[in-house]
C-alpha cells in the first residue's frame, strides 16, 4: 500500500477534473471535497439588477466572483442568523431557512444555484450587520420624540476586514450594543422563554372593590395564581380566597419589581401590571432591545443616565454611580424626548421665559378670564423693548407680541437651578416649585423637561470645583434669605460707623440712605468637564436575576414591536 502523501497529487487531479466536469455537465458522479470549492464568475449585469450599491461594491472587491466558498465562514454566519432570536430579531428576516438548505447541499449546487446562494447570503449578512448595529427600525418612523445621533455602519468595510482576518464571529459581537443593560436584557429574554405558556385568566377588579388583609375575596385565587406564575410567591397545592400575610408579602415583591409603591394594596396599577401575559412581556423586552440598538455605543466615562419610565437619574463616572435621584418627567401629552447630548452650563437662579406651548394651553385661556392670573403665576409681561406691560393692558390679540418671564426664586417653575445641553426640543433639567411630586410613585407630570429631586447637589457635582462652588456656596447663592442677611449685616456696620461719627460730631448731618431690596441674580456657570447626558426610555431589564418592568407611560413598546414584526 502506498503512503498517503503519494496519493495527494492524484486526489488534487481528481478534484480539479471533477470541478471542470461539474461546471460543464453538472455531473455528480465524483466524490465531494468541500475544502476545495472554487469561486464562480458572476455576470455584473446580474449584480446591477438588484439596484443595491452595497452589493455591487462588495462583489467588485472580489472581481465579481462568488465569495462564500468557505464552509467555516458559512457556518459562523448561519449560526448567527439562527440565534437572531437572542437579539429579539427573526432568523428568516435574513433568509435562514432557504440559506441553510442551500448551504447544506453547497457542494452539489450548479453554477446558477451557487450564484443565487452567494448573492442572497451577502444581502442577508449586510442587512443583519446593519440591524444589530443600529436597529432594524429607524427611530424616525416610530412614535415619540427622538434626538439621537444617527448611527452609521459601512457593512462592506466590516465584511472585507472580517473575511481577511477570519474573525466573523467576534465582529458580530463587537457590533452589538456593549452596554451591560443590553446584555442584561438578552438574559431577561432567555429567562422569559423558560416560563410556560401563560393561561391564567385576567384579574377583574372593580374600582370599588377593596381587598382587605385576612378577609376573603373571590379574586384572590387568580391573584395568587399570577404571583406563583411569576415566582413572587411559593407554589402551593391548595388556593384559598383569603388575602393572607404571605400573599401580601408576595404582592409587595411584585409591586417592587414593577416600580410601584410596595404597600401591599391591590389597586389599579398593580392589577394592570399583573394582567400582562408572558408573551406581552417578551414583546416588551424585544422592543427594548431594539431601542438599545439606537442608543450610542459609548456613553462616555462621565455621564447622566435618565430612564424616563423609571423616573430615575444616575450620575455615572468611571463605571461608578456617583449620585442617584428621583425625577419628574413629561406627561403623556408633553412627553420628555429621548436625547443624547452634552452638558454645557448651569444656571443658578434662572429666570423662566414661558414657552409657546404652555402659553397657548395654560396661560392664555386663564388670562382671558382673569388678568390677575399673571400675578398669581409670578409672570411679568415684557414688550419687544423689554419694557414691562401691565396685565390690565394685556389683550389676547396682542399676546404673541410679548414675552412672559418669571423672575428667579424658589417659587419659580424652574426653581433654583437649571442644567442646559444642546437639543432640538429646547428642554433641560431643572429644580421645581412642586417638590411634593417626588413622593409620588407616578411622576409623569411635567411639561417635557426633567425635574430633579436634589438639584443643588447635582449642581455641585457637575461644576466639580469645590474650592469655589461647594454645596454650601451654591445653597447660599440661591437663597434670598442669605442676601437679606448680608444686607442687614451691611446696614448694621454702616449704622455703627455713623454712630461713631455722630458721637464725635453731634451736629453732623448724615443723609438717610435707601437700600435696594436684595434680588436673586442669574449666574451662569460653564461646565469644563465632558459630561454627557442620556435621556433614554427602557421599560424592562434584569436586576440580580429578577425581572423588572415599568409602566410604558408613553405607550411606545407595542407600536415598536408591531413595526419590528411587520
Amino acid at each position: 500500500m502506498k503512503p498517503i502523501y503519494l496519493l495527494i497529487p492524484l486526489i488534487i487531479f481528481i478534484c480539479c477534473k471533477k470541478n471542470t466536469l461539474e461546471k460543464t455537465s453538472n455531473s455528480t458522479s465524483f466524490i465531494n471535497f468541500p475544502f476545495l470549492n472554487s469561486s464562480v464568475k458572476i455576470d455584473s449585469t446580474l449584480i446591477s439588477s438588484f439596484n443595491n450599491p452595497n452589493l455591487t461594491t462588495f462583489y467588485k472587491n472580489y472581481s465579481n466572483e462568488t465569495v462564500w466558498t468557505s464552509e467555516d465562514n458559512r457556518t459562523v454566519v448561519l449560526n448567527e442568523f439562527k440565534n437572531a432570536t437572542n437579539e429579539g430579531l427573526l432568523p428568516n428576516d435574513y433568509n435562514y431557512d432557504k440559506l441553510i438548505t442551500l448551504s447544506t447541499n453547497y457542494n452539489n449546487l450548479d453554477d446558477i444555484k451557487l450564484i443565487e446562494f452567494d448573492l442572497l447570503f451577502t444581502q442577508s449578512i449586510q442587512k443583519y450587520l446593519s440591524h444589530i448595529h443600529k436597529g432594524k427600525v429607524s427611530p424616525k418612523v416610530v412614535s415619540g420624540d427622538w434626538d439621537l445621533k444617527e448611527k452609521k455602519i459601512d457593512v462592506n468595510a466590516v465584511l472585507f476586514e472580517s473575511i481577511e482576518n477570519n474573525d466573523l464571529a467576534s465582529k458580530f459581537e463587537s457590533l452589538k450594543p456593549q452596554h451591560p443593560l443590553y446584555k442584561n436584557l438578552k438574559e431577561a429574554l432567555q429567562l422569559l422563554n423558560t416560563f410556560p405558556k401563560d393561561s391564567i385568566p385576567f384579574i377583574t377588579l372593580k374600582p370599588k372593590d377593596k381587598i382587605a388583609l385576612n378577609k376573603p375575596n373571590k379574586t384572590i385565587k387568580t391573584i395568587k395564581q399570577r404571583l406563583m406564575y411569576w415566582h413572587d410567591m411559593k407554589q402551593v397545592d391548595t388556593l384559598t380566597t383569603i388575602y393572607d400575610a404571605e400573599t401580601q408579602d408576595a404582592v409587595k415583591l411584585f409591586q417592587s419589581r414593577h416600580g410601584l409603591n410596595p404597600d401591599g394594596v391591590i389597586g389599579k396599577g398593580t392589577v394592570l401590571a399583573m394582567n400582562y401575559t408572558r408573551d406581552q412581556r417578551i414583546e416588551q423586552v424585544i422592543a427594548n432591545l431594539e431601542r438599545w440598538r439606537w442608543f450610542a455605543n459609548d456613553f462616555g466615562k462621565n455621564y447622566l443616565l435618565i430612564n424616563i419610565p423609571d423616573y430615575t437619574l444616575l450620575a455615572i463616572k468611571d463605571n461608578d454611580t456617583m449620585q442617584k435621584q428621583r425625577v419628574v418627567v413629561g406627561k403623556e401629552t408633553r412627553q420628555t424626548p429621548i436625547i443624547e447630548s452634552k452638558v454645557s452650563n448651569i444656571n443658578l437662579n434662572p429666570n423662566w421665559t414661558v414657552p409657546p406651548t404652555i402659553l397657548k394651553e395654560d396661560v392664555y385661556p386663564d388670562a382671558i378670564k382673569d388678568r390677575s392670573v399673571f400675578k398669581k403665576k409670578g409672570l411679568i409681561i415684557l414688550n419687544n423693548k423689554n419694557k414691562e406691560v401691565s396685565p390690565w393692558d394685556w389683550k389676547i390679540e396682542d399676546a404673541k407680541k410679548y414675552k412672559y418671564v418669571q423672575n428667579p426664586g424658589r417659587n419659580s417653575a424652574l426653581g433654583l437651578m437649571k442644567i442646559n445641553f444642546p437639543n432640538k426640543y429646547s428642554v433641560y433639567l431643572h429644580d421645581t416649585n412642586h417638590r411634593d411630586y417626588f413622593s409620588l410613585t407616578y411622576r409623569s407630570l411635567s411639561s417635557g423637561c426633567v425635574r430633579l429631586e436634589k438639584p443643588l447637589e447635582m449642581a455641585a457635582y457637575l461644576i466639580n470645583k469645590p474650592e469655589k462652588w461647594d454645596l454650601k456656596t451654591i445653597q447660599d447663592t440661591t437663597d434670598i434669605n442669605y442676601y437679606n442677611k448680608l444686607q442687614k449685616q451691611k446696614e448694621k456696620k454702616i449704622a455703627a460707623k455713623n454712630a461713631k461719627l455722630l458721637a464725635k460730631n453731634p451736629l453732623l448731618v448724615i443723609p438717610e440712605r435707601v437700600y435696594p431690596k436684595p434680588e436673586l441674580k442669574t449666574i451662569v456657570v460653564n461646565i469644563s468637564d465632558d459630561i454627557y447626558i442620556h435621556q433614554l426610555y427602557w421599560t424592562a431589564w434584569l436586576q440580580k436575576e429578577t425581572l423588572q418592568f415599568r409602566e410604558d407611560i408613553y405607550c411606545l413598546d407595542s407600536d415598536l414591536y408591531s413595526k419590528l414584526r411587520n
